[in-house]
């Protein structure tokens, strides 16, 4: 790969106040070396080179992992807008907002560096050179967002999380979903039925719906009735979902169980099913994170994994079941389909 130089002169600097970057103007050059690029994933992280590269970087926005050597920072007291009297190597720092990195750590060039938003927190905490100047030389990998600019620098904003050293940290597949995934399905049942059907199966009370469309909790499904309850077999049933195209398939639901007395008995009772459309027989689906099963609280199901039907068409369906000793409530308000575009 031959070295690329980009060179942008910025013709305008305006003053837009002090306290905080400016992220409108132009990038400063950066220099990519040979080799030295990175996936974004946890242990291939992007170079500090890419992360300065964002007008051409394919990761344009997506949060991924970057390595490099905390060096410095935007003196936004003086400026903020990355550039030779703003960039700042001697510390304790005197900004705690943000950090420059490098590729090397006694880097001093700072047509090399490139800016790091340090968000209020623990990162924060942690990463900054005011509170930290023994942070200066360290080499950090930083969970943020690429391709937008930070001081008028592309560069890292947003960081969630980080790890000293050159690589990231193992994410749990349940929790974090594969780098460059973007939404198929983002529905929510608080604004209608978003393709699905009720199925209200057979009912040992003539005329009982167990499903319902709430306004203000999605879809409910409760077989209670009047202090008694009746036993029930009943799914909430999707339209076709079309994956062709998309590889990396996850899917979330977000939703919230009462009455069950415990998550066990609830995933005894309640399932996420599965089908290629047009198949008779479901899958049904574990969930990485099952709710309480005693609670109103809506939670996350974590990303469950549906590698399988990539390519394919599908349906997702929700089952409820009931007897007449033991009728709990399943409220679903959102469900997320995620995937890779072109893999």
């Amino acid at each position: 790969m031959k070295n690329i130089k980009i060179i942008l002169s910025m013709l305008v600097l305006m003053t837009l106040g002090l306290g905080a970057c400016n992220d409108e103007l132009a990038q400063p050059p950066v220099t990519l070396p040979e080799g030295g690029v990175g996936t974004g994933e946890w242990n291939n992280p992007m170079t500090t080179y890419q992360a300065g590269l964002g007008s051409i970087n394919e990761k344009l926005g997506t949060t991924v992992w970057v390595k490099g050597y905390i060096v410095g920072f935007v003196d936004t007291n003086v400026g903020n807008v990355l550039k030779d009297e703003t960039a700042a190597f001697s510390v304790p720092a005197t900004v705690k907002t943000n950090i420059l990195i490098a590729a090397t750590p006694d880097e001093r060039d700072w047509t090399k560096c490139v800016p790091v938003q340090l968000p209020s927190g623990d990162v924060r905490n942690a990463l900054n050179l005011g509170d930290h100047p023994e942070n200066q030389g360290k080499e950090v990998c930083l969970y943020g967002q690429t391709g937008s600019k930070y001081c008028s620098a592309y560069g890292v904003r947003s960081v969630s999380d980080f790890n000293w050293g050159a690589v990231g940290i193992e994410p749990d597949p349940n929790l974090v979903l594969p780098i460059g995934s973007k939404a198929i399905r983002d529905l929510n049942f608080m604004s209608g039925m978003q393709g699905f059907t009720f199925d209200q199966g057979n009912p040992s009370t003539e005329g009982f719906e167990t499903w319902k469309l709430s306004d203000k909790y999605g879809f409910v499904a409760t077989a209670g009735r009047s202090g008694s309850a009746v036993t029930t077999d009943a799914i909430a049933v999707s339209e076709e979902i079309d994956l062709a195209g998309w590889g990396d398939i996850r899917m979330n639901i977000h939703s919230a169980a009462n009455y069950f007395n415990n998550a066990e008995t609830f995933n005894n009772m309640c399932q996420v099913l599965v089908r290629e459309a047009g198949a008779s027989e479901w899958e049904a689906q574990t969930l990485p994170i099952s709710p309480a099963g005693n609670s109103w609280t809506f939670s996350d199901s974590g990303y469950i994994n549906l590698d399988k039907y990539a390519g394919k068409k599908i349906q997702v369906a929700f089952r409820y079941t009931s007897t007449v000793s033991l009728s709990g409530t399943w409220e679903i308000d959102k469900m997320q389909i995620y995937g890779v575009p072109g893999k």
